[in-house]
């Protein structure tokens, strides 16, 4: 794990691993990152990604450089660098100052090119297709409420968007059963599908796609929201809302999943659009314990990016457990 952009780059032991560190080193308090410089560059506003990290490496000892999207502007929206000069030329020059960058971005390609221009490590903090982070907060908040070992119904009620894509991909490589439901028009391509597909087939996991919400909740473990109109997408408002309402995740439609089912969203919520007071507010509602796995998730990554030896121990050792889980299959 040299980056991370996207969960589907990743194995499930170093998802696991991932996520085993972090609640290591949130008990710990373990300074590791001293003297580790993360470079931030945000396109788009954030809350919990970018307040949830930047506390997760100060707490760890190290500092976050801000790039200032004044900086980044051209022509009146903001483009990574590309005003001052090349991408190529300011990636290679934050890659003097800084052991890696944290990037929220527009356009996927972005996040791929400063990949290949640079020579550190590049974060994804969400982007038009992933959001990584939030899907290692996510199965660590399923995995604290509903425990390891056991495969979940998680079901997705809304838009294709980002988060869904990488939830729907950290869900299905750790064997369980994702369904989406939501408006034909605004669901997976068959590209899409055929991924998911492949993916289940080889983590034994299941994914399953309906149009009708009440049969995608029905039994589920884990029922998990966003909002129908993402950031950018604010001329589309009425059109979606018109789409999506029969799916917002209410107490009539929450109550058709198992009694003993969260409910998620990754916030911000529109409250009344995708999900009403009375799930958000349930005693069963984990949004806020999501929230602060942003942050203890965060240790996880940058440690087991920028600690060299503890990357080292730690991949030896899924190395290792990965040989001895062969050569115990063989006998």
């Amino acid at each position: 794990m040299n980056h991370l952009l996207t969960i589907g780059e990743l194995e499930p032991t170093i998802i696991q691993a991932i996520l085993d560190l972090s609640l290591d080193l949130e008990e710990s308090g373990e300074p590791i990152l001293k003297q580790k410089n993360v470079g931030f560059v945000f396109e788009k506003p954030s809350l919990r990604t970018k307040i949830g990290t930047e506390v997760a490496i100060n707490q760890l000892g190290g500092d976050v450089v801000q790039i200032e999207a004044d900086l980044l502007l051209a022509n009146g929206k903001a483009v990574p660098f590309t005003c001052r000069e090349s991408l190529y030329d300011a990636m290679m020059n934050v890659s003097q100052w800084c052991d890696a960058v944290f990037a929220r971005v527009y356009s996927h390609t972005t996040l791929e090119k400063m990949k290949q221009y640079g020579t550190i490590p590049i974060v994804n903090a969400l982007c038009n297709l992933h959001h990584p982070m939030q899907a290692l907060a996510d199965m660590l908040t399923i995995q604290q409420e509903c425990g390891k070992d056991q495969p979940l119904n998680i079901s997705f009620v809304g838009d294709a968007n980002n988060v869904a894509f990488s939830l729907t991909e950290i869900g299905l490589m750790m064997g369980h059963t994702v369904i989406f439901s939501g408006p034909k028009l605004y669901s997976w391509s068959d590209e899409k599908e055929s991924y998911f597909g492949q993916l289940a087939l080889k983590y034994g996991g299941k994914f399953i796609r309906t149009t009708d919400p009440a049969e995608g909740v029905y039994n589920a473990d884990v029922v998990y929201t966003d909002t129908f109109v993402s950031m950018g997408e604010e001329h589309l408002f009425e059109e979606k809302i018109r789409h999506f309402q029969p799916y917002q995740v209410n107490e009539k439609l929450f109550s058709k999943a198992k009694s003993t089912a969260g409910f998620m969203h990754c916030l911000p919520a529109h409250r009344g659009y995708e999900v009403t007071d009375g799930v958000i507010d349930h005693k069963n509602s984990w949004v806020y314990q999501q929230a602060k796995n942003r942050k203890v998730v965060s240790k996880g990554v940058f440690a087991l990016l920028l600690d060299e030896k503890l990357k080292k121990n730690k991949l030896n050792g899924l190395k290792n457990q990965s040989i001895k889980t062969k050569l115990t299959a063989g006998n």
